[in-house]
C-alpha cells in the first residue's frame, strides 16, 4: 500500500508541471460558469472510483479538476500508480502513451481490487487496442457489477468487455471530460446512472418504432472491433454511432466498410449522436447521413446527445431502449441489476 501511494504521488507530482496542451484533447471541453456538481450523480453503491489510463495521455488541467470533481462529491478515488505516468515522446506526439504492460497493469489491478464500484478511464485518444489485446483474461473474475465507464477509442474496451461477457460496461464521459459537461445534461446522466427513465427526441432521418438492448461508440474504432474480431453482437440492438475528426467522406467510408462487415445487420435501428471537428460543412454531413441510410431497412436516427461535445450522456450497455414516435426511451429499470445476458452467455 505504501508503495502504491508512493508512486501515485511522485507521479501526480511530475504530471502537476508537464503535459500535453489541453486543446489537443478533443475530450477536453472549455469549462464555463461555475463547476458542475456531481453529488448525487452516481448511485449511492459507488463509493470507490478506480482511474486508469488505457490509452493516451490525458491534459493535467482538466484530468487534475475531474478527479477534484468526483471527490467533492464524496467519491474515493483512486488513481492507479501509471496512470500520470509521462510518456517520452510526449512533446511530439499528444496522442503519445506509455508502455503498455504498465497499462495492462493499471487496469488489471484495478479490476482485482474488489473495493472498487466504477472504473473511469482518464481519457481515449489512441492505443486501447493494444490494451485489450495484452490483457489476461483468465486471470480477472467477470465482476457484472463493475461499471466501466469511457469513451472515443475506449470503444475497443467497452466493446471488447460487452463480446466477452466482463463487467458493466458504460459509454461516457472520461475524467478528462467531466470538467466540461454541460449542466443541462447532468439530470439525465443521473437518471441513467440510476436506473430512471430517460427520454432523448431524436432526428429522423427514416422513422421507425423499436427496441433492443444499446451499443454506444465511435464510428472509427467499431471498424477496428470488427477488424479484431472480437465477436461484439449488435443484432438486435440500438447503435448508436457518433464521429470525431472525420469529413464527409471518410463517414461514409467507415460506414460502408461497417455494412460490408455485417456490423449494422439485423440491427434494431441506427443513431448518430455529435459529429464533431470535421473541417467540412454541416450539408455535406447530413448529405453522407442520409446517401447511408438509402442503403439499410431500419429506423434511422439522428440528434442523440452522445459523443466528443460538451452534450455527453452516459449510455448503459445493460439497459434496454425503445424508440417510439421519433424519440427514444430508456425505461425505469433496477440500476446495476442484470436483466439480460451479455453478449459471451447467449
Amino acid at each position: 500500500m505504501k508503495k502504491f501511494l508512493l508512486i501515485t504521488l511522485s507521479s501526480f507530482c511530475i504530471y502537476l508541471f508537464t503535459g500535453a496542451p489541453a486543446s489537443a484533447d478533443s475530450e477536453v471541453f472549455t469549462v464555463k460558469g461555475k463547476d458542475v456538481d456531481y453529488t448525487g450523480v452516481y448511485p449511492a453503491h459507488i463509493k470507490t472510483v478506480a482511474v486508469i489510463t488505457p490509452a493516451s495521455y490525458p491534459a493535467p488541467k482538466n484530468f487534475n479538476k475531474g478527479i477534484k470533481l468526483l471527490r467533492d462529491a464524496g467519491l474515493k478515488v483512486k488513481v492507479y500508480p501509471h496512470v500520470t505516468m509521462v510518456p517520452k515522446d510526449l512533446a511530439k506526439n499528444y496522442l503519445a502513451s506509455i508502455p503498455v504492460e504498465l497499462r495492462v497493469k493499471d487496469f488489471e489491478a484495478a479490476w482485482c481490487d474488489m473495493e472498487n464500484d466504477i472504473i473511469i478511464c482518464a481519457r481515449g485518444g489512441f492505443g486501447t487496442q493494444d490494451l485489450v489485446a495484452n490483457i489476461n483474461w483468465k486471470k480477472l473474475p467477470r465482476r457484472p457489477e463493475l461499471y466501466v465507464l469511457g469513451y472515443s477509442d475506449v470503444t475497443m474496451l467497452l466493446c471488447a468487455l460487452s463480446a466477452k461477457g466482463y463487467g458493466h460496461p458504460l459509454a461516457g464521459p472520461s475524467i478528462n471530460s467531466h470538467p466540461g459537461l454541460s449542466k443541462e445534461i447532468i439530470p439525465l446522466m443521473k437518471n441513467m446512472l440510476h436506473g430512471e427513465e430517460v427520454k432523448v427526441k431524436l432526428t429522423p432521418l427514416r422513422s421507425g418504432d423499436c427496441s433492443g438492448k444499446v451499443v454506444a461508440g465511435l464510428l472509427i474504432r467499431y471498424t477496428q472491433v470488427m477488424k479484431a474480431n472480437y465477436g461484439l453482437q449488435t443484432a438486435g440492438r440500438i447503435v448508436i454511432v457518433e464521429s470525431v475528426g472525420a469529413n464527409s467522406q471518410k463517414i461514409t467510408d467507415y460506414l460502408d466498410e461497417l455494412l460490408a462487415a455485417g456490423f449494422f445487420k439485423d440491427v434494431a435501428a441506427i443513431v448518430f449522436g455529435h459529429i464533431t471537428n470535421t473541417k467540412d460543412t454541416t450539408e455535406n454531413i447530413d448529405a453522407a447521413l442520409k446517401k447511408f441510410t438509402e442503403k439499410v431497412d431500419v429506423p434511422v436516427y439522428t440528434g442523440f446527445p452522445f459523443g466528443h461535445h460538451t452534450k455527453h450522456l452516459v449510455i448503459d450497455f445493460f439497459r434496454s431502449a425503445e424508440i417510439k414516435n421519433n424519440t427514444i426511451i430508456f425505461p425505469a429499470c433496477n440500476a446495476g441489476s442484470r436483466t439480460k445476458k451479455t453478449d459471451a452467455e447467449k
